[in-house]
């Protein structure tokens, strides 16, 4: 009888020591994976055209053809650009959403104004509002004329010219 518990003793001993080496060699191993920048929006710079990641980063050029210009929208403007870093350099891109909706074709920060995919423009009277600005224009930017300029304000869009 005391042969039976020295055998399931020892083979309880065996299995923990085995457990416990496993458990020692997953935690030795470790993988790291460069993740791909997620493209945020596109620049013009030096005569191209550059996408820029959600960190603010300038990491891709487009090709230099005609085709790339409406695949690279949308475009933001009003901003410096760190040269050294690759960086953009504004105290404005926390308003900006992590996706802009397909109709916005260019966002001007320092002049406050957003270009449609069908050219209307819309200008903001505070650079907070750009946001839910660019949630009602996701909507309504197809059914806007493209001869008039458009005002947004108070969460609501209206007509000042054309």
């Amino acid at each position: 009888m005391a042969g039976r518990y020295l055998l399931i003793v020892t083979l309880y001993v065996v299995l923990l020591f085995f457990s416990s080496y496993n458990l020692k060699s997953y935690k030795t191993f470790s993988i790291t994976t460069e993740q791909p920048s997620t493209y945020w929006f596109s620049i013009s710079y030096d005569g191209r055209f550059w996408k820029v990641n959600t960190a603010g980063r300038i990491y891709d050029i487009y090709p230099d053809d005609g085709k790339s210009l409406l695949e690279a929208a949308p475009f933001v403007t009003g901003f410096n650009i760190d040269l050294i870093q690759g960086k953009i350099d504004s105290p404005f891109l926390k308003y900006l959403p992590q996706k802009i909706p397909t109709g916005v074709f260019e966002i001007n920060l320092k002049e406050k104004y957003i270009v449609t995919r069908n050219s209307s423009i819309v200008y903001i009277t505070d650079i907070i509002d750009i946001q839910s600005c660019l949630n009602t224009l996701a909507l309504a930017w197809q059914y806007m004329d493209p001869k008039k300029v458009y005002l947004f304000k108070n969460g609501k869009i209206y007509t000042i010219k054309g």
